[in-house]
């Protein structure tokens, strides 16, 4: 399993994202379900459309809640994209919010040629205001259009999930979210959660007409929650907010939010974990943090590692607050049946690439198959998610943000020694030691720590005689070698990957990311047994040195401590460094030691050479 977190307290990311499609086929791939039957009734079946005339009566619970003009015709593929804009941008009886037209994949909502396609998005702004700009918080369902023939079922598809890319990564709290792909005249209506994407069966415009118009005119009439937005988050005069309601408590209790996340994690599929500064109604200090996250439900829950480590106080462990689970992604697909989750099928060669094309025309052309057309099953089933909301404290700052070299020095050396009370008081390992899970604490007292680690979602609980699973776990760049070579993950790993994020966070310098001639760029980029070799040549003395010759000048001084880290690491067996782990204590004891020793050197050596 692999995890990325983002780091704590950065600035809001920006609407438009930098993902490419084979991030988010990776993302997506074998987590797809269709065609579901029953798909249609779950979604729409709560809307009736009865048609007099020239005239389609929209009913919701028996009452006419609006009344629309049916065309003559079904509009042609090839006439459809005028036909949509003309007409859904007339004033539709109940309809709430307007259509937008976008070129294929355009993340910058900017006009562009439409000639193979078009994305189309059904906003419903805060404001009123009738000019509002058309933005990616605003978009509540996400359409692909694609002319016949012109491009294959994977890459319209993949369009289509650009778009809900850019809407999960502007509204990290929404729950799920409509969509819907059209090629030629064929429809699949989606729906997209944290568990992965699934599809109703495939229909015609031409031949259910009146059934693909009732379609997007109740899209344009659904509730926010029919839409999939979560109510958990309210506003009064003082902001936004959330009730925390909890047994424990004799009264709700508002927290209020910062105006954006620190966290909000990009992706689809998969955890979302999204992350807010808070504080008390009576409090002005952000003293809080709140996090959503979309845990797998066979993962253990992060309040209970927090718990356990409060109780066998483990040094510098954060303090859990407030848990609560709201939601699961198996409650919102209920009275839906699931099978084997599907992948796509590849072609292995450039002439079946084309054969796939031309095949593909006249799948179009003659049938109405859809996803199952185009993917296989595969040997997984439906990972159930489930949404936790849990507030915690402290509130720290990102590691870049470090102040001076001696700041910098005490954060890795107290976030190591909190690293091994995790370790040995609680028998908690980390198993993810990333820039993103260090933060520096300030006004603490003599004794207090400087830095600490925070998030446990990948942390395990060591039990004596327990069989540890080697799935590779961690955050990429920082990864041991051994976690890349599926071995079992031990403490030395993650002491290893402290290594990693100490080189990293002075290459880069107080960004997030490394120069574009450095090494350490390629520490993300490739397979596992691609990384590994790389990071164990990296780590070699002499691209060691080389990695030593990236430290720009204002941290020369630290380059003693960067190579004793690396020679307790990684120490010359038969002249070849050793990556291995000895796990009994003596040698856990050694390797603790001789780091926090090291850090402590070079602490007291930087305050000599500042006075």
């Amino acid at each position: 399993m692999e995890n990325h977190h983002t780091v704590l307290n950065r600035p809001p990311a920006p609407l438009v994202s930098s993902t490419d499609d084979q991030e988010i086929l990776d993302n997506i791939d074998g987590r797809m379900h269709g065609p579901m039957s029953g798909f249609i009734q779950k979604y729409f079946g709560d809307f009736q459309y009865v048609r007099q005339g020239a005239v389609l009566e929209i009913l919701v619970d028996g009452r006419i809640a609006g009344r629309c003009a049916v065309p003559s015709v079904a509009p042609s593929p090839d006439n459809f994209l005028p036909w949509f804009s003309y007409y859904v941008s007339r004033e539709l009886d109940g309809a709430r919010g307007s259509w937008h037209t976008i070129p294929s994949g355009n993340v910058a909502l900017e006009p562009e040629s439409t000639d193979d396609g078009a994305g189309l998005l059904l906003s419903i702004p805060t404001s009123l205001v009738s000019n509002v700009q058309t933005r990616w918080d605003h978009v509540q369902v996400i359409g692909q259009f694609c002319r016949r023939g012109r491009v294959r079922y994977q890459d319209g598809l993949l369009r289509l999930c650009r778009s809900a890319h850019q809407v999960f990564s502007s509204q990290p709290t929404r729950l799920f979210l409509h969509g819907f792909y059209i090629r030629g005249s064929l429809v699949e209506l989606w729906v997209f959660d944290r568990s992965g994407l699934y599809c109703s069966e495939v229909f015609d415009i031409q031949k259910d007409f009146i059934q693909f118009l009732s379609i997007i005119l109740t899209y344009q009439r659904m509730t926010d929650h029919d839409l999939g937005k979560a109510n958990s988050i309210e506003t009064d005069e003082d902001g936004s907010y959330i009730i925390l309601d909890d047994v424990a408590m004799p009264s709700p209790r508002k927290l209020y939010l910062e105006s954006q996340p620190i966290v909000s994690r990009g992706g689809l599929v998969g955890a979302g974990t999204t992350c807010y500064r808070a504080r008390t109604s009576n409090s002005n200090p952000w003293n809080y943090i709140l996090k959503w996250k979309w845990r797998w439900a066979r993962e253990r829950p992060e309040d209970e590692l927090l718990r356990l480590a409060k109780e066998k106080r483990a040094w510098g462990a954060v303090s859990l607050d407030y848990y609560k689970e709201v939601e699961s992604t198996a409650n919102l697909r209920r009275s839906l049946r699931w099978g084997a989750q599907r992948k796509f099928t590849q072609p292995h060669s450039q002439e079946e690439e084309h054969g796939s094309i031309e095949g593909q025309r006249q799948q179009d052309a003659f049938n109405t198959d859809g996803l199952d057309q185009y993917t296989e099953e595969t040997d997984n089933f439906l990972q159930n998610r489930i949404l936790a909301c849990m507030v915690t404290s402290p509130v720290g700052r990102p590691l870049h943000t470090f102040q001076s070299l001696i700041e910098l020095l005490l954060v890795f050396r107290d976030a190591i020694k909190c690293h091994r009370s995790l370790y040995y008081d609680a028998k908690i390992l980390h198993q993810d030691i990333s820039p993103g899970n260090v933060i520096i604490l300030d006004s603490q007292d003599e004794g207090k720590p400087k830095g600490i680690l925070i998030d446990l979602d990948s942390a395990l609980e060591l039990t004596e005689g327990q069989e540890v699973e080697s799935d590779i776990t961690g955050t990429r760049p920082f990864m041991a070698i051994g976690v890349l070579k599926s071995k079992r993950h031990t403490y030395r790993h993650d002491l290893e990957s402290f290594l990693y994020v100490f080189l990293w966070t002075i290459i880069t310098n107080h960004t997030e990311n490394p120069p574009e001639a450095s090494r350490l760029r390629q520490w993300s980029d490739g397979d596992w047994s691609e990384l590994a070799l790389r990071k164990s040549l990296d780590m070699d003395p002499d691209g060691f040195r080389d990695i030593l010759h990236e430290f720009t000048p204002g941290f020369y001084s630290l380059k003693p401590l960067a190579e004793s880290l690396h020679q307790i690491l990684f120490p010359l067996r038969d002249g070849v460094i050793w990556t291995g782990t000895d796990d009994s204590l003596e040698a856990a004891d050694k390797l603790y030691y001789g780091m926090t020793r090291a850090f402590e050197e070079a602490i007291a050596s930087e305050g000599r050479r500042q006075t």
